[in-house]
């Protein structure tokens, strides 16, 4: 009698541990899957942004600072940095 009321205490606590873990895993995942999609469309944005010439930000009303030419600065150090 006492088998039959632990097996039937203990199902319900695993089934809500597991529950949990996926539930926590599913959110994890989730909240990856979201910055990745948002560090992409980051850097495609930035990519577009310095493809375009000075007459079209002119005309779209949107300028680069100096701030813009120090992270391009920065970024080109890197990328000689990685292939060095």
């Amino acid at each position: 009698m006492s088998m039959i009321t632990i097996t039937a205490t203990t199902t319900p606590a695993l089934r809500r541990g597991f529950l949990h873990l996926a539930a926590n895993t599913r959110r994890f995942l989730n909240h990856a899957v979201a910055a990745a999609i948002a560090y992409r469309e980051r850097e495609a944005r930035l990519c577009a942004l310095y493809r375009l010439e000075h007459t079209n930000l002119d005309n779209t009303r949107i300028y680069r600072s100096p701030i813009d030419q120090a992270v391009e600065k920065a970024a080109q150090f890197r990328r000689q940095r990685r292939r060095a």
